[in-house]
């Protein structure tokens, strides 16, 4: 859960602190494996896969 922003610290100034920290910090939970893919391909499947219906 993110902190509450600190009393007599500006808001803009608070945000770019924790987008700061954000940026060097590993992402939490298991990697997400993505693999690129190319995007005609898999268009071109799912319309082969319309012209059944």
């Amino acid at each position: 859960m993110t902190e509450r922003k600190p009393a007599g610290v500006s808001f803009e100034t608070w945000v770019d602190r924790q987008i700061r920290e954000a940026l060097v910090r590993p992402p939490e939970g298991p990697p997400l494996n993505l693999t690129p893919f190319d995007i005609d391909a898999v268009v071109g499947e799912w319309r082969a896969g319309r012209r059944g219906h």
